[in-house]
């Protein structure tokens, strides 16, 4: 992602997003009926951790603790537990012959699968290193 194409800086440590992503999720909530995309991070996919986003209305109930954060009149609500995952990624809206899709790209992801979908970080188990010690896909996840 371009320097220059980047949304505002990360508030909090959360996240750099770029105005295509920004866009993209903009239009994903209007059509949604939603007000916000809330981001959490739980366990699954063939690397251990997975990225969870839901159209929302308002901060989970149920963890008071999330965090609220509105970018050029986006809204993301940030679970508390998943802010160490997230923290100081970048979020940007890759478009391709067959529609498009958001790539996170994230340093505190030690590897990532091949379809993109899930992660592995320092404090989860991973998947096997590569003969050569390179792991996955650099941290670069789409969703």
């Amino acid at each position: 992602m371009e320097k220059e194409e980047m949304g505002k800086e990360a508030e909090n440590g959360f996240a750099e997003i770029s105005d295509k992503a920004l866009d993209f999720i903009r239009k994903s909530i209007e059509s949604e009926g939603s007000r916000g995309l809330r981001i959490d991070v739980i366990p699954g996919g063939c690397q251990g951790m997975t990225y969870e986003l839901n159209f929302v209305n308002d901060k989970n109930p149920e963890d008071p603790s999330d965090l609220s954060i509105t970018k050029d009149d986006v809204t993301f609500y940030i679970a508390s537990r998943a802010l160490v995952f997230v923290s100081g990624m970048s979020i940007d809206y890759v478009s391709n012959a067959i529609g498009g899709n958001l790539v996170f790209n994230n340093p505190n992801a030690l590897s990532c699968c091949g379809c993109g979908r899930s992660f592995c970080a320092e404090n989860n188990e991973c998947g096997e290193d590569k003969e050569d010690g390179a792991r996955g896909c650099y941290g670069a996840c789409c969703y």
